[in-house]
């Protein structure tokens, strides 16, 4: 029996032993999601709230989940234009409410719904964690999501019970899977978001995340680059291409194999806008080829940059033995011959000998957030007519209310000088001597290479709509001096189309590169002139000088 006495006598020798236990380490949660205005807050790991140190191995886990729609009516489509057209073409009202409930599929305008699943789309994620900074990166087969909904997965994921230091969501930017932006429901001005779809989206990434945590195990990393230039094309001058295809392969301690991750730089749409078949194009063939070559291993595939455009238009499609083209844009053919491709092009650089293996890889990250001005008077109609989700902020910062965007004109929130910003973040994502830089858009390749004398790609013509405008040190520099990889992410974590450099901006005649009628395309999908400098300012200030 112990008593009250024999309790304090152990106390005192307790005392007298010269023996202290030492005081529990001050545990800091990492901070929230967002902030009180409802937007994150910046980040440096290691050394941040929460994630002080990153230490011993590496742990790196991977997991996929299916996003295709678990519902959906399909529809005949009459004439074959791959548009569901309710005067003409007719469909299986299986619920019963007399109106189509369809899949509406992103790119290529409104009215577009699938007719079936030709193959699945996915989230695919991989986590990094090391001593207590952890990171997961995920990949969705859409077209896009705004940086409102990723918040939403983040909030999702933390509700969960992971606290990830950071989680980046990116898009494949794929032309035939759910819209999830809004602009592409079944008639102009009608949103083709689902609520039920966006919430089973979340559910799924957080699922994702869940089975690649608890399955991380000590990884090292082997690092390959290879190229493919006949499956990419540029449809913009100047034409500025990233021919890397990045592939990143996790090892495990018995040196096999378990997650691919490859980035490339080409707009995912093969099939063209009369498709009416749900499919993940070009990474479905990427990465089954990967997977069939590397049996057990989950491919990851993350889009590169893709603006000015990096596009499969205008390649030969498999080419006969005269050079001929045989599977020309709009054929599943045309997808398998790309995604094939530049997974053989992945593989051969990664058993080839200039591959290199990271044994000790290091982890860190870096967010920065920033308002945007959004100029584009088109983009600013969408969401003054409710299309597209987003919360608009005050230049202040603060969140705009609604009674100050009651009756706000869509010329009003484009205007130059007005009050209202998008709210959006960069990051930097660094494994050993491997950096990631994030994109909240479809950046141009010309913003992000660099020449050999360390100058942009840019240029800036002299019929440009800002003549005299600098251009800005290319992305790619800003990142470590000490990466021997570097790697761009488009489409991550937000959804502000195509990020042009300003000189090069051109809506007024007279037009640049000898277009006599019209610009090029790209700026009526960009949130304004100001995104490129608003972008590479944020950047920079990722790693200040």
């Amino acid at each position: 029996m112990v008593t009250a006495l024999s309790l304090m006598t152990l106390a005192i020798l307790a005392a007298c032993s010269g023996e202290e236990t030492p005081p529990a380490e001050e545990v800091v949660p990492s901070p929230p999601v967002v902030d009180a205005q409802g937007r994150p807050t910046d980040l440096s790991c290691p050394g941040g709230p929460g994630c002080k140190e990153s230490s011993g191995a590496l742990r790196v886990g991977v997991a996929a989940e299916v996003i295709s729609p678990q519902y959906f009516e399909t529809y005949t489509d009459v004439n074959k234009d791959g548009y569901f057209d309710p005067a003409r073409d007719t469909f299986e009202d299986k619920n019963g409410n007399g109106r189509m409930d369809g899949a509406w599929l992103a790119g290529f305008g409104p009215g577009r719904a699938a007719t079936k699943v030709h193959d699945d789309a996915w989230a695919r994620v991989l986590t990094f964690t090391q001593g207590d900074t952890s990171v997961a990166l995920v990949s969705l087969d859409l077209v896009g999501l705004f940086h409102d909904r990723v918040l939403k997965i983040r909030e999702a994921v933390r509700a969960k019970g992971l606290d990830f230091d950071h989680v980046l969501v990116s898009t494949t930017h794929v032309h035939e899977t759910m819209d999830t932006m809004g602009m592409w429901g079944p008639a102009p001005l009608v949103p083709g978001i689902d609520d039920e779809y966006m919430n089973f989206l979340t559910e799924r990434v957080v699922e994702a995340l869940a089975k690649a945590r608890a399955g991380e195990r000590a990884a090292k990393i082997k690092m390959a680059r290879g190229e493919a230039p006949q499956l990419v094309n540029d449809t913009r001058m100047p034409k500025v291409i990233d021919q890397g295809i990045y592939t990143l392969q996790f090892l495990d301690e018995a040196s096999s194999p378990f997650a691919t991750m490859v980035t490339w730089g080409n707009h995912p749409e093969a099939l063209g806008s009369k498709n009416t078949e749900l499919t993940s194009d070009f990474p479905h063939y990427l990465r089954g080829t990967l997977e069939a070559r590397y049996p057990g291993s989950t491919a990851v595939y993350f889009n590169g940059c893709l603006g000015g455009l990096t596009t499969t238009i205008g390649i030969v499609g498999c080419p006969d033995a005269e050079g001929k083209e045989t599977c020309p844009q709009g054929t599943f053919e045309r997808a398998e011959y790309v995604g094939r491709g530049a997974a053989d092009a992945a593989i051969a650089a990664l058993e080839s000998p200039a591959s290199q293996l990271v044994e000790a890889p290091t982890l860190g990250v870096r967010r920065k957030v920033f308002l945007a001005s959004a100029t584009n008077a088109g983009l600013a109609l969408l969401v003054t007519a409710g299309v597209l989700p987003r919360q608009l902020f005050r230049s202040d910062g603060l969140p705009a209310s609604p009674e100050e965007l009651k009756g706000l004109s869509f010329t009003q929130l484009s205007a130059p000088d007005s009050p209202f910003r998008v709210a959006s973040e960069v990051n930097a994502i660094e494994l050993g001597p491997i950096a990631i830089g994030a994109i909240p858009g479809e950046l141009y390749t010309e913003l992000w290479m660099a020449r050999d004398d360390g100058t942009s790609f840019a240029e800036t013509p002299a019929e440009g709509d800002h003549v005299g405008t600098a251009n800005l040190p290319p992305l790619s520099g800003v990142l470590p001096a000490s990466a021997t990889m570097k790697i761009s992410i488009n489409n991550a974590n937000d959804a502000l189309g195509y990020i042009i450099p300003k000189p090069q901006w051109d809506t007024k005649p007279p037009y640049a590169y000898d277009r006599k009628d019209s610009p090029q395309y790209g700026e009526e999908n960009s949130v304004g002139h100001d995104i490129a400098p608003t972008v590479i300012d944020a950047f920079q200030k990722l790693y200040p000088r």
